[in-house]
């Protein structure tokens, strides 16, 4: 009896050094997008053909190899992009467990970038962004807004999200850009 609970005991204590032994090789699930769906309109029409880019930069991820798709949109302005998710040693890292994934979708449209979507995305804290991410909504002739994002009031900041849609979510405070006063205000507070 005493033998075999000795060679539990030293099993599980060989395993839990191999486990540390070999730490700086394991790699782990960073997920660079979710699904995103969206729309493009012009005027409060959808548009037809247009090319929608999406570009995502991971700094553990092949050296910060940035990872580019495109969409296009369908005949009710729709564009849909699946979710990446790619594997890196970063996260378990001293120095690599804070970076954050940067996240960008564009489209090009009379000479000029649109940002549908431009963020750098926490490694915690996304719930908030993937329920916009599910659901953008883009008028073209909008201009850039800073879209700020409680992803975890515990946590401090907002995640400010760079773009020319809205969204209508408790979470997220929109503001405007006021040549007036060469700053940002928030839309609540603007009076038309």
């Amino acid at each position: 009896m005493a033998k075999k609970n000795s060679l539990i005991l030293v099993l599980a204590l060989f395993s839990v050094g191999a486990s540390a032994m070999f730490w700086p090789f394991k790699k782990y699930d960073v997920e660079m997008s979710p699904e995103v769906r969206g729309v493009i309109k012009l005027d409060g029409k959808p548009q037809v053909g247009l090319t929608v880019h999406r570009e995502l930069f991971y700094e553990g991820y092949k050296k910060g190899k940035t990872l580019k798709d495109e969409a296009q949109t369908n005949e009710l302005g729709e564009f849909f992009f699946p979710s990446i998710t790619v594997r890196s040693r970063a996260p378990g890292d001293i120095f690599g467990g804070s970076l954050n994934v940067h996240q960008k979708i564009y489209l090009n449209w009379q000479g000029d970038q649109k940002k549908v979507w431009g963020v750098w995305v926490p490694p915690d804290g996304r719930k908030p962004l993937l329920s916009m991410l599910s659901d953008i909504n883009c008028e073209l002739t909008n201009i850039e807004r800073i879209h700020e994002v409680e992803i975890a009031p515990e946590k401090g900041l907002p995640i400010s999200v760079y773009s020319i849609c809205d969204w209508s979510n408790d979470k997220v405070t929109t503001y405007l850009y006021d040549e007036d006063s060469d700053t940002y205000i928030a839309k609540k507070d603007i009076v038309d």
